[in-house]
């Protein structure tokens, strides 16, 4: 395939995650799902998938597990990381909206700044403190609206928000080894795996009490299969011909989408200063990427 298929690729994956919220929103408003069932047939029947893909490419998926050290990586990806991450993340999407979801999420890039200028004990580049400055006003205009006296959005959606900023950084900073020594597409699979056997602990699977309809049936597949399979994988493999920096500016689409989408199927309406917060949010993305470039 071309680069031009790849870039699609990416695009197509950052557009299906962007998708996959608002799908998420419109199912919660069809039926009284819970958030956290939902997020236990996310994790475990994409884990699922991805393990037998990566079988399919004649990997030997339990490598991962031999050396002691790299398991427990492994289990704090799947625990800290992606469990914690998405569940936080559907909860938002369940008192609020997936603009404001996916919005919220993309603190992680200026938590990490933060975390690892802590962690090293150096100051940040100019761009990075720009990006963090940015990002940090941007949530603060979009929670606000510009008036530090009251919130636009209930308490319950901003503490789930910035939980799931906090579980992206995990997810981020966490398999760091394991990238180094696997395939990008066998550790997610294993990490969502192990975090939907945890969530099924809390909501689980076999046991949804909801009835759902052929509609519903359909949202549900298309979240599953599109919004979580499939967008990683289309993301996942677009690295291969396409420098990350790139990647990492077509992932704007996410968020984008989901404003947009949020906005002409769910009624979403955000005042002039809550655009503005999304506008200097979604530039941190620019800076942190062509920080990344330099």
């Amino acid at each position: 395939m071309s680069k031009k298929w790849y870039v699609g690729m990416a695009a197509g994956g950052a557009l299906f995650w962007g998708i996959n919220g608002i799908l998420s929103n419109i199912l919660f408003e069809r039926i009284n799902v819970s958030p956290d069932w939902l997020t236990t047939v996310r994790l475990f029947i994409s884990g699922i998938v991805l393990l037998i893909y990566s079988l399919l490419r004649r990997q030997n998926i339990f490598k991962i597990w031999r050396s002691p050290k790299n398991a427990g990586i492994l289990l704090a990806f799947s625990l800290i990381g992606i469990y914690f991450a998405q569940s936080n993340f559907v909860r938002t999407l369940y008192y609020g909206n997936a603009a404001v979801a996916t919005v919220l999420q993309y603190m992680a890039p200026a938590l990490i700044v933060i975390f690892l200028a802590i962690f090293r004990q150096t100051w940040p580049r100019r761009q990075e403190v720009i990006a963090v400055v940015l990002s940090l006003v941007g949530i603060v205009l979009l929670v606000t609206n510009g008036n530090l006296t009251r919130l636009e959005i209930n308490d319950k959606t901003l503490l789930f928000g910035i939980l799931s900023a906090i579980g992206l950084v995990a997810y981020t900073l966490i398999p760091g080894r394991l990238l180094q020594q696997y395939d990008a597409i066998l550790v997610v699979g294993w990490g969502m795996f192990i975090g939907g056997l945890a969530a099924n602990f809390y909501a689980p699977l076999y046991h949804p009490a909801y009835h759902f309809d052929a509609i519903d049936l359909t949202l549900l597949f298309f979240i599953v299969v599109f919004g979580s399979i499939v967008a990683f994988v289309w993301y996942i493999a677009s690295l291969r011909k396409v420098a990350p920096e790139t990647v990492g500016m077509l992932g704007m689409l996410e968020p984008l989408s989901a404003t947009v989408l949020s906005a002409l199927l769910l009624g979403v309406q955000f005042q002039a200063f809550q655009v503005v917060g999304i506008v200097l949010t979604l530039g941190t993305i620019v800076i942190m990427n062509v920080t990344k470039r330099q």
